[in-house]
């Protein structure tokens, strides 16, 4: 069990403090990216019936398509508890963003002191330098700017939660192979489990386990140390059960991305840009351009493959004398492979991936400053160990600035993606959240021009000529915005609830309402719970005379996505055309209640 005595307190407020400085200026940026399906548009997190059905039903992971569902119940039903508490208030899922990180660097902070006590390296044992060089662990995790993407995003919490519970059940491990209790055992396991029930990828701890008890036995027999990591891997064998159950298979697609050849060279130069992030990390970007290698000639494949070696070599001499840089050294490894293996994911690098493996490098960092403060430092002068603790705190200092700066970047979906296109200028997929961005600010041609540029880099990207579509149809050029719908239909057939409803705004526009009416309703068809078919499917009732149809579509979007604020205005008017006064103040109340999300939810896209 965790101890704290005053220096202990001390030391967690002091990580605390620091991390809240880091990040102070995020708790109101804006939601961004994948929130639009995770949390603005997801249905099923505004109903808290829907609590329980989350570890049941996969699919209400998102509000949109299949393809972006997946089985993460935990993490929907925290996004579930801060919608019931404030809604779509950013404060508050930034808020529990903040203390899951710095849960996490607190834990991190006690890991690190469980291996400068415990296990491997020799020299005596000095508490105060311990501490110190845990709080050294702690601060590089919680202030370095790559955990921006995991922190400062919201739906990045997917990665911080994962850490979070992973941490707690590999420290309960901890201290059970110090006290054998089994108390510690369950409390690893409990917590394990609820790291797989946020994210997949928390599946790597039982091999971690494998890899600690080999480092250190702790005196131990073999049939103790099995014993220990059964239930882990009972559990692993639970959720492998239960991801066939639910996807038929442990991926979520079998749509083939690239080549395993081209994976495992491409991976190389990950691995190595992976490395080069965590110790300088400059120019991060939510969405990069990195390349697909396709010869094992490439001068970056030969140059990645060769640092990766001579890393792989000096960590394997050092970790003869200090087996603990071994087992993070491998922590790193082991909790990078989910996601940059042999397995090909859409994305080839992504920083929030970082999250949990830059726990290795924060403590192998911490492991090399105490390493220098003994070895070196600690005989020498005052000067010195003064230059060395300046050294150590401005490491530190850089880090939490280059957050506070990162922070700015995520400030809104326009700041995002206008950076990620100066640092990605030939990849599509930053053009078109820049337009969409543009588009929610009103600044029609500059998104147009965006969107075209998308088109010209990949002519295939359905999302961009949806968009381009969108905006002839505000443009008043039907004909133009007709074949930019049909082009994204064909190309995307994930986007097909979107174009049914833009197409059937076109038609409307071309007094084609029969035609219209129909394309609202495939829409609805293809995804019953899409409020903006119905927005249109009442306007068309309530010019035919039909009100009370017209209510019955407007009232189904106030149940499953009372933000519609358009929707209340409606009803508002309309119950009023009905002599319901009392409903229409009503309506008009939430009207005004919900208007400040226009910024979220304009556009029929």
């Amino acid at each position: 069990m965790i101890t704290l005595p005053r220096t202990n307190r001390f030391f967690c407020l002091i990580i605390a403090l620091l991390s809240f400085l880091a990040f102070s200026n995020s708790f109101e940026n804006s939601f961004q990216y994948d929130d639009l399906h995770v949390i603005l548009k997801n249905p099923s997190i505004k109903d808290p019936g829907n609590f329980f059905q989350f570890f049941l039903n996969p699919q209400m992971g998102s509000g949109l398509t299949k393809e972006t569902s997946g089985y993460r119940p935990v993490l929907m039903a925290t996004f579930a508890m801060n919608y019931s508490l404030g809604g779509l208030n950013v404060f508050g899922y930034h808020l529990i963003n903040f203390l899951i990180h710095t849960l996490s660097a607190i834990l991190i902070y006690f890991i690190t002191l469980f291996f400068l006590r415990k296990p491997g390296d020799e020299g005596e044992d000095n508490p105060g330098r311990n501490q110190m060089a845990a709080l050294f662990a702690a601060l590089i995790f919680a202030v370095h700017p790559v955990q921006t993407e995991s922190v400062t995003y919201i739906t990045g919490r997917s990665s911080s939660l994962t850490a979070l519970f992973f941490l707690g059940s590999f420290w309960a491990y901890l201290q059970y192979g110090l006290t054998k209790r089994v108390r510690h055992l369950f409390l690893s396991s409990f917590s394990y489990a609820f790291a797989l029930l946020v994210k997949e990828t928390a599946i790597t701890l039982p091999l971690l386990l494998i890899l600690f008890n080999s480092f250190f036995p702790l005196q131990r027999t073999w049939k103790r140390r099995l014993f220990s990591i059964l239930p882990h891997f009972l559990l692993t064998a639970t959720y492998f059960a239960m991801r066939i159950y639910f996807f038929g298979s442990l991926q979520y697609t079998s749509r083939p991305i690239r080549p395993l050849y081209d994976q495992l060279l491409t991976q190389l130069r990950a691995w190595v840009h992976y490395l080069g992030t965590l110790v300088i990390p400059i120019n991060l970007n939510v969405d990069y351009d990195f390349p697909i290698s396709h010869s094992a000639l490439e001068g970056q494949v030969i140059l990645s493959l060769l640092i990766l070696v001579t890393v792989v070599v000096v960590l394997w001499k050092i970790s003869k004398g200090s087996r603990a840089v071994g087992f993070f050294s491998l922590w790193f490894t082991v909790t990078l492979l989910p996601t940059n293996s042999l397995i090909p994911l859409e994305d080839v690098v992504t920083d929030r991936w970082l999250y949990l493996p830059s726990v290795g490098y924060a403590v192998m960092m911490a492991l090399l400053a105490e390493w220098i403060f003994r070895a070196k430092v600690r005989t020498g002068s005052r000067a010195g160990k003064l230059v060395f603790f300046f050294l150590c705190a401005l490491m530190v200092e850089l880090y939490g600035f280059a957050t506070l700066l990162r922070n700015f970047t995520w400030t809104t979906d326009w700041t995002l993606w206008e950076d990620a296109t100066a640092k990605s200028p030939n990849k599509c997929r930053p053009y078109v959240g820049l337009g969409l961005a543009l588009i929610n600010a009103g600044r029609i041609e500059e998104a147009t021009g965006q969107f075209k540029k998308a088109i010209q880099l990949d002519p295939r990207d359905g999302r961009a000529h949806l968009n381009l579509g969108y905006i002839y149809f505000l443009q008043g050029k039907l004909e133009e915005a007709t074949k930019a719908i049909k082009k994204a239909m064909t190309f995307s057939p994930g986007l097909l609830p979107e174009c049914h409803n833009n197409l059937g705004g076109v038609y409307l526009g071309q007094g084609r309402t029969q035609e219209a009416i129909k394309e609202f309703q495939n829409a609805l068809e293809m995804r019953p719970l899409y409020s903006n078919p119905y927005f249109n499917l009442a306007g068309i009732y309530d010019k035919q005379g039909d009100v009370d149809r017209a209510i019955s579509c407007l009232e189904k979007i106030t149940r499953f996505e009372p933000e519609f604020f358009n929707a209340h205005k409606e009803l508002s008017r309309l119950y009023n055309k009905k002599g319901l006064p009392e409903k229409s103040q009503e309506a008009y109340r939430n009207y005004l209640k919900y208007a400040p999300w226009a910024k979220y939810l304009s556009a029929i896209r």
